[in-house]
């Protein structure tokens, strides 16, 4: 009867290197791994019914011997195949292990990197914040001083304006006094200059436009002076004088309507005025109506008892009277 091949000694191969065969079979009790109180062998998976089946063996025929050492035989090859297997799969399990250790400790470093990356990007993003921050206090800064200085520059643009306006005032102030002295003195081209660079000056100086009035009134240009005295009612519409002065060009050229309409105007916007009044009472005894004229001319002398041209007409409403009678 043949020895049963011992687990340890199984992955020798059947020969040495000198074709000499090797000794693999079990040394029962001269094996440390052997249990001799259990005969049993520690590593062999199937050791204790090894044991069982030689036990057995020895007890039946050597043909039933035969057999059972061939059946213990059998399971032993399929036992080694099975613990080769479970080798196999014993290492194919640490590889995997291993693999599973190399991709953790990639996936850790990769883990690491991306961190670290986080870290650097919040950090930068922490320092561009900063740097948006200080650039919004300077931009803000910036901004304020741009408006104190815009705020200066608009101050500084209106007073100038200002200054401009009125030193142009006085200066066309000055110009129409100028007119005014000429027309006097009878240069009335001198003062028609004098008066159109006032109105230059100042395009709204009512006073300008009616002393320009009179100046063409003089110089027998009745148009242009109807168009300035209009032109001074259009500045100042509460102008007497421009309608006392309107209304005397109207009388002049036979619009007695037109010029009892100003008169009264003239009246209106200057209060009582013996001049008014005078030539009011003209023009109504130009249209026939005498006692309308001698209700204005006393008027007239009333406001100013020194009024010559009223009392004038007073006089020659007098005499029509008594060569009517």
């Amino acid at each position: 009867m043949s020895q049963i091949i011992c687990p340890m000694l199984s992955a020798l191969p059947p020969v040495d290197a000198t074709g000499q065969p090797v000794d693999r079979e079990c040394l029962y009790d001269g094996c440390r791994f052997y249990d001799r109180a259990r005969k049993d062998c520690g590593l062999a998976i199937a050791g204790r019914a090894t044991t069982r089946l030689v036990e057995e063996a020895a007890a039946r025929p050597e043909s039933d011997i035969r057999a059972a050492l061939d059946q213990a035989a059998l399971a032993a090859d399929r036992t080694a195949a099975l613990e080769s297997t479970v080798n196999a799969l014993g290492s194919a399990l640490a590889r995997l292990e291993s693999q599973m250790a190399s991709i953790l400790e990639v996936q850790q470093k990769v883990a690491d990197r991306l961190l670290e990356e986080m870290s650097l990007l919040l950090a930068r993003t922490e320092k561009n914040d900063q740097s948006v921050a200080a650039l919004a206090q300077r931009l803000e800064a910036g901004e304020e001083s741009g408006r104190t200085i815009a705020h200066a520059l608009e101050t500084r643009l209106r007073k100038d304006e200002a200054d401009l306006d009125a030193a142009r005032r006085d200066e066309a102030v000055a110009c129409n006094n100028r007119g005014v002295a000429l027309y006097y003195r009878g240069a009335l081209e001198a003062a028609r200059a004098a008066f159109l660079k006032a109105i230059d000056l100042q395009p709204g100086y009512a006073e300008a436009f009616n002393n320009l009035g009179l100046v063409h009134s003089r110089m027998g240009r009745e148009a242009d002076a109807i168009e300035a005295f209009r032109q001074a009612l259009t500045a100042d519409p509460a102008m007497g004088e421009a309608h006392n002065n309107l209304g005397f060009l109207y009388h002049t050229a036979g619009q007695f309507d037109r010029a009892a309409q100003m008169f009264g105007l003239a009246i209106e916007n200057a209060g009582d005025s013996s001049v008014a009044y005078t030539n009011l009472g003209n023009t109504y005894y130009a249209m026939k109506q005498p006692e309308k004229a001698v209700e204005a001319w006393k008027r007239a002398v009333d406001l100013d008892p020194l009024n010559e041209s009223a009392r004038r007409g007073l006089r020659m409403f007098q005499a029509d009277e008594e060569r009517a009678a």
